[in-house]
C-alpha cells in the first residue's frame, strides 16, 4: 500500500501544478491578450475536484483530517476502544454510501457532455467512487487495528 500513497501523492502534486497552471494561463489570457479561453474555467474546476477527493483520501490514510480528540483523548486507557471503533464504522458507513451514489451518479452521466471539452461528465465524477473504495478500504484496516490492539495501548 505504500506504492499507492506514494502514487496518490505524485497524482495531488500533478493535480496542484495543473491547476496552477490553467488558472495562470486563462488570467494572462484574459487580462492580457483580452480575451478568455472556452476551457479556462471548466479545466480548472475538474482538476479541483480530483484534488479535493483524492486528497482525501492521502488525509484519511495518513490521519491528517479534522478530527475532533478533545473527548477521546480524556477517556481511560480502556476507554478509547469503542469511541475509535465508532468514529471509524461511521467512515465506512459515509464512504460505502459515497460509493454506491458515486457509481449511480457516474453511471446516469457518462452520457453528459461538459459545457467547454465536451467530455464526458462521469469522468469527472469517478473520483466520487474510486476515492470512497480506498477510504472504505482504510476503514477496514482502521477498524481491525482497533479491534487487535491490546488492552490500555490505543491504536493511532
Amino acid at each position: 500500500m505504500d506504492r499507492l500513497a506514494a502514487l496518490l501523492r505524485f497524482m495531488l502534486f500533478v493535480l496542484i501544478v495543473a491547476l496552477v497552471a490553467t488558472v495562470s494561463i486563462g488570467v494572462v489570457w484574459r487580462y492580457a491578450l483580452g480575451s478568455s479561453l472556452y476551457w479556462a474555467t471548466e479545466v480548472p474546476n475538474f482538476l479541483f475536484v480530483w484534488l479535493v477527493f483524492l486528497g482525501a483520501v492521502v488525509a484519511y490514510r495518513e490521519k491528517k483530517h479534522i478530527a475532533f480528540t478533545a473527548i477521546v483523548d480524556r477517556l481511560s486507557a480502556r476507554g478509547w476502544r469503542a469511541p475509535a471503533l465508532a468514529i471509524h464504522v461511521i467512515v465506512l458507513g459515509f464512504a460505502l454510501f459515497l460509493l454506491v451514489t458515486g457509481a449511480m451518479v457516474v453511471n446516469q452521466t457518462l452520457d453528459s457532455p461538459s459545457e467547454a471539452l465536451k467530455l464526458p461528465l462521469g469522468y469527472l465524477y469517478s473520483v466520487l467512487p474510486f476515492a470512497s473504495l480506498m477510504i472504505a478500504i482504510d476503514a477496514v484496516g482502521e477498524i481491525a487495528r482497533v479491534l487487535r490492539a491490546r488492552r490500555g495501548e490505543p491504536a493511532s
